[in-house]
């Protein structure tokens, strides 16, 4: 069987490339320790039951006009590896290299594990490629390995409770260890106005990076913000945590830029809007997300009140009209009858020509309130997500809520920032958070 690609799908097969993969990233990390062994099962388990997780694009010529799916009885390749890592900075170091490269649309699965251990616990990291996968679809993936793995526990421990005379069985799972303990028209008002035109505002690089800069790869900065008490206060005036997200990242941009002297202006963040049922049993296997945008030009003397406002109302606009996924320029750059080399080459020469004018200046990608997946008695402590960050933007924002505590994930271009740049802006941006959280935080 074979599916000619969706348009999403192919257009992300045009952003990928070497040097700035096409790529979802989550991120799960237990106290304990996972055997290697049971989660590679698990994983096949799951590859097994999903022949849509198994695609991998159909043998063809650059000439064709599209590219088609195929789905093969099983996997071409194992996508587990396992490696350990000595500390955070190392886990750093291996996160980085490992999201810097996509999984192969040729090979099956188009998706990659990592599980890292350490003395910090276990962590499991998904790499999969955006063409089939949105974050949320990549959240039921983790559900349904660690499903798996709850399930071989269960087996592991009830077989270890039955007496038995002879040869003893396999142990199967063993018990989760303990990690080693280490020491349309906006507001006119004041200093904010939102406009269609003129050209969107991009980000300053860091210190050393100047616009010659091609450095591949990408960089990850998590963290997390505990203010999470603003929600209620955010609620009851119209606004929602991922208003308050995307009014602290257009802040922190104008500020960011007015410290490396290129002033304030025009900013344009990218909202995708996902159907929460992707990350449920009814969800689909496929990149489903909706791509948004909000605009703003944030003057020095904006107040934060009347931009969580205008992004509120934006945001409102976005969910309650549907459209289609992607815009009409680049639908109908999908639908053009010419080879996909020749669109290819098309649409790398508009993002060098046009992008730096007309791109989003950043993203935001929120995957909402979520429970997080337990491994069998290793309950996952930590879950982290993030996107790609293709240049000009160059800079993307994945937010997940888990437990009470927003975990938020930077993803930048090695071209754009530096690790000190990112810690520089990424504590920029916190200090925004906090600043709402500090204040009336309804919007005017």
């Amino acid at each position: 069987m074979t599916e000619r690609f969706a348009v999403p799908d192919e257009l992300t097969c045009y952003y990928d490339r070497p040097a700035e993969p096409a790529n979802v990233h989550v991120e799960i990390r237990v106290a304990g320790q996972l055997d290697e062994s049971v989660l590679r099962a698990c994983v096949q388990a799951v590859l097994a039951a999903e022949p849509r997780i198994r695609a991998r694009r159909l043998p063809t010529s650059r000439w064709r006009r599209s590219y088609y799916w195929e789905f093969p009885p099983v996997p071409d390749a194992d996508p587990v590896r396992v490696t350990a890592y000595a500390d955070q900075a190392d886990l750093d170091r291996q996160r980085d290299a490992f999201l810097s490269q996509s999984p192969s649309l040729d090979t099956s699965p188009p998706l990659r594990f990592l599980l890292a251990s350490g003395p910090g616990g276990a962590s499991l990291i998904l790499n999969a490629h955006h063409a089939c996968f949105d974050g949320l679809s990549c959240l039921r993936l983790l559900r349904s390995v660690a499903q798996e793995y709850s399930v071989a526990a269960e087996r592991a421990l009830a077989a270890r409770a039955v007496p038995v005379t002879g040869p003893r069985p396999a142990a199967g799972l063993p018990v989760a260890r303990p990690a080693a303990r280490r020491s349309r028209r906006g507001s006119e008002t004041g200093g904010l106005r939102r406009r269609r035109g003129g050209a969107i505002t991009r980000i300053a690089r860091g210190q050393g990076l100047g616009r010659g800069s091609s450095l591949p790869g990408y960089g990850v900065y998590p963290l997390t913000w505990d203010g999470l008490a603003v929600a209620d206060s955010l609620r009851s005036a119209g606004a929602s945590v991922n208003d308050l997200l995307i009014a602290a990242l257009m802040l922190a941009i104008s500020e960011w830029n007015e410290s490396r002297g290129t002033g304030r202006g025009q900013i344009r963040i990218t909202m995708p809007v996902g159907d929460p049922a992707q990350g449920s049993r009814d969800g689909q296997w496929a990149n489903l997300s909706r791509l948004t945008a909000v605009t703003a030009r944030v003057a020095a003397a904006a107040a934060a009140g009347e931009l969580l406002g205008e992004v509120a109302r934006q945001t409102r606009y976005a969910k309650d009209h549907p459209g289609p996924q992607v815009d009409l320029v680049s639908r109908a750059l999908a639908a053009a009858p010419v080879p996909v080399a020749v669109k290819h080459l098309l649409l790398r020469t508009a993002l060098r020509v046009a992008g730096p004018l007309f791109c989003d200046t950043s993203l935001v990608s929120n995957l909402g309130v979520i429970e997080a997946p337990a491994f069998g008695a290793a309950s996952a402590a930590d879950v982290w997500f993030s996107t790609s960050a293709h240049m000009p933007r160059g800079l993307s924002l994945g937010a997940v809520t888990v437990g009470g505590r927003l975990r938020l994930t930077f993803r930048y271009r090695r071209c754009l920032f530096r690790p000190a740049d990112a810690a520089e802006f990424a504590g920029r941006y916190v200090k925004v958070l906090d600043q709402f959280a500090g204040r009336e935080a309804a919007p005017r």
